[in-house]
C-alpha cells in the first residue's frame, strides 16, 4: 500500500516541475517578444551576389533569412556589405568600390522583393515602427573600411546607400587603421591620420563606428577620438578566449565608459580556447 502511494506523489512532483518550466518558458517568450531584438552582424549578403540567395525563402543552409527570423522572433538584422582586404592602389580601389555597390544593390533588391516581410531600416524609429507592423527591420553595415579607399567622401556615399555603421578594418591593416590579426603586425600604431578623419566624418553624419577586428591600439585611439559612443558588432571576451580579435576586460570597461556596447560573436573559436593536443 505504501508503494502505491509513492507513485502518485512522484507523478505530482514531475507534473509540478513541468508546469514550472512551462511557466518560465512562457515568461521568457513574453520578455523576448516585448523587446526589440537586434543582431548587429550577418554575413548572408555574401551569398546574395554569388549564389542568388533569396532572403524571403527559408533555407537549410546559410546564416539568416526572413522566415527563420520570424520563427526566432529576431526583429532587426544588420546585413554586412563585406569586402575582404586586398591591394591598396587606384585600380584596386575602383574595383572594390564597384564590388561594394553590387552588394548594396543586391541587398536593396532582396528587401524590395520581399517587402511584405521586411523593409530597409535607417534609424531606431524605423525598427520600432516595423516591429509594430510585424515586419523585419533590415539594416546595413559596411564590414571593412577598405572600400572607402583614401576618399573621405565615400563615407557619406555609403551612408546614403543605407549603411549605418562601418567596421573600420577586417583581418589586415588598411588605410584607416591596424587590424588585430594582420600577420605583418602594426603599420600605423593604431588609427592612421586618415583614420582620424574618418572617425570625425562618421561622427558628423551620425554613422556608428564598429571596433570589431581592429587592433588594441586602434581601439583606444577610436575611444579617444570619437565624440559619440562606439560599439563592437561581433567581438568576444579575451578573458574567456585569448584570440586577439577579442576585447580585454579593460577594453570592455572603456567601451562601457564611452557609452558603447558589444554584441558577442558566438563563433566557437572566439568563445573557447581549444585544449592543446585534443584526443
Amino acid at each position: 500500500m505504501r508503494k502505491l502511494t509513492v507513485i502518485p506523489l512522484i507523478l505530482l512532483i514531475i507534473s509540478a516541475c513541468s508546469s514550472s518550466e512551462e511557466k518560465l518558458a512562457r515568461k521568457a517568450d513574453k520578455i523576448h517578444n516585448d523587446f526589440l531584438t537586434v543582431d548587429t552582424h550577418c554575413d548572408t549578403p555574401m551569398g546574395l551576389v554569388s549564389v542568388g540567395f533569396d532572403l524571403g525563402e527559408k533555407h537549410e543552409e546559410g546564416c539568416v533569412d526572413f522566415p527563420r527570423m520570424f520563427e526566432g522572433s529576431l526583429d532587426a538584422e544588420f546585413f554586412a556589405v563585406f569586402i575582404g582586404q586586398g591591394p591598396r592602389n587606384d585600380t584596386a580601389y575602383r574595383n572594390i568600390h564597384s564590388e561594394a555597390l553590387k552588394i548594396f544593390d543586391a541587398i536593396h533588391k532582396n528587401i524590395s522583393k520581399n517587402s511584405s516581410m521586411a523593409e530597409l531600416a535607417l534609424s531606431p524609429d524605423d525598427a520600432y515602427r516595423l516591429k509594430k507592423n510585424k515586419k523585419i527591420a533590415a539594416f546595413i553595415g559596411l564590414e571593412n573600411g577598405y572600400p572607402i579607399a583614401r576618399d573621405l567622401t565615400m563615407v557619406k556615399e555609403y551612408y546614403d546607400l543605407g549603411a549605418r555603421y562601418i567596421t573600420l578594418c577586417h583581418s589586415n591593416n588598411n588605410d584607416i587603421c591596424d587590424s588585430s590579426t594582420d600577420p605583418n603586425g602594426a603599420e600605423h600604431g593604431g588609427l592612421s591620420a586618415f583614420g582620424e578623419e574618418v572617425v570625425r566624418e562618421m561622427n558628423r553624419i551620425g554613422m556608428m563606428i564598429d571596433v570589431s577586428h581592429i587592433s588594441d591600439e586602434a581601439f583606444y585611439d577610436v575611444i579617444k577620438s570619437s565624440k559619440a559612443p562606439v560599439f563592437a558588432s561581433h567581438s568576444s571576451s579575451r578573458a574567456l578566449c585569448s584570440s586577439p580579435r577579442n576585447l580585454t576586460d579593460d577594453m570592455l570597461h572603456s567601451l562601457k565608459s564611452n557609452g558603447g556596447v558589444i554584441q558577442i560573436c558566438i563563433l566557437s573559436s572566439y568563445i573557447k580556447t581549444p585544449e592543446p593536443n585534443p584526443n
